[in-house]
């Protein structure tokens, strides 16, 4: 979280915020705090989730335009969490600086041990094609509403100002990167509205295998494979001693893709860009932690993720390389 944003959210907002969905703040748990303030209820009658975010983050008009993408995913059967209205009667409140919304709490756990990770790959692919497949036919209502493109994502806007100004390779692998993102064709077959976030930790697993996909506060024009890399990228961006990446790789696409194209139709030549939005959420990530301080306190992964993703820009190194990924899935 900004420091700045964080010492603005006081106790006071959070009792309104709680208060306008009928809760006291007993009655909720912190979630999270990176970008929003995000509160779960305790309340089995009343399961939400209530996320508070600062007016600097989101205008009114974005969050509205979250709330009817995800309202019209629901209403085409792709399996979200979807918006609960607020004691008075509104999608979004506001006070003090800050907006409020609520959302039904997803079923389930991060993860079931009722169904393989094969399937639940399987299963992730064919919504992520489905909502790739809705984009082409979606319009916002009204222009106001319509979600920002990719290069205004905040971590990749506020990238050179969140990185101390000694890595200067660093920051030169960056504006090379932004260089090639830029260069690459949009059409309405490989750009669209995409949940801009599809990662573990932004889906939950019931015991029968169903699957819902929550936090939109990312959703963005982008590139399909753009959804596609991001759940990879944490797969290997610390490998596991168990299983080397490329192993990972090979496994995580085969599945996302066989239920991928049960919903939506993909160029496998696409997906020569996968490591050029490797390397992008790697720099997402990076600008991410560095922008929320406290580095030394981070936990093991993260740090051992800044060593790895540093060592990888300051010698212009992918993830994967492009050869690897076609030789795995051709």
């Amino acid at each position: 979280m900004n420091p700045s944003i964080e010492a603005l959210f006081t106790d006071k907002i959070l009792a309104e915020a709680a208060k306008r969905y009928g809760f006291m703040t007993d009655e909720l748990s912190l979630l999270g705090n990176n970008q929003n303030f995000t509160y779960g209820s305790n309340n089995e009658a009343r399961n939400f989730v209530i996320r508070i975010i600062h007016e600097s983050h989101r205008s009114l008009e974005l969050i509205q335009g979250e709330l009817e993408w995800i309202q019209y995913l629901s209403n085409n059967d792709v399996p979200v969490s979807c918006p609960v209205k607020s004691s008075n009667g509104k999608l979004i409140e506001k006070m003090n600086g800050f907006f409020v919304v609520a959302f039904q709490k997803a079923l389930g756990a991060p993860w079931s041990d009722e169904i393989s990770q094969i399937e639940e790959f399987e299963k992730l692919g064919a919504i992520a094609g489905r909502m790739h497949a809705l984009t082409k036919k979606y319009i916002p209502s009204t222009g106001e509403i319509k979600r920002y493109d990719w290069q205004k994502n905040n971590y990749l806007r506020e990238f050179t100002n969140n990185i101390p100004s000694s890595q200067d390779l660093v920051i030169a692998h960056f504006e090379s990167l932004m260089q090639r993102v830029h260069k690459l064709s949009r059409d309405s077959d490989n750009y669209g509205l995409i949940h801009g976030d599809f990662c573990f930790g932004n889906y939950t697993v019931q015991p029968n295998g169903l699957i819902t996909v929550f936090d939109f506060d990312e959703c963005q024009y982008g590139w399909f494979v753009q959804d596609i890399s991001v759940n990879l990228f944490y797969g290997i961006a610390v490998p596991r001693p168990d299983e080397d990446v490329l192993t990972f790789v090979k496994r995580y696409l085969t599945s996302f893709l066989k239920g991928y194209v049960k919903e939506h139709a993909i160029d496998i030549k696409l997906l020569r860009d996968l490591p050029l939005f490797l390397d992008m959420r790697q720099a997402i990530l990076y600008s991410a932690l560095y922008r929320n301080g406290n580095i030394d306190t981070l936990d093991d992964w993260s740090q051992e993720f800044l060593k790895r993703a540093r060592y990888n820009m300051e010698n212009n190194f992918s993830l994967i390389e492009m050869d690897d990924i076609l030789n795995l899935i051709t």
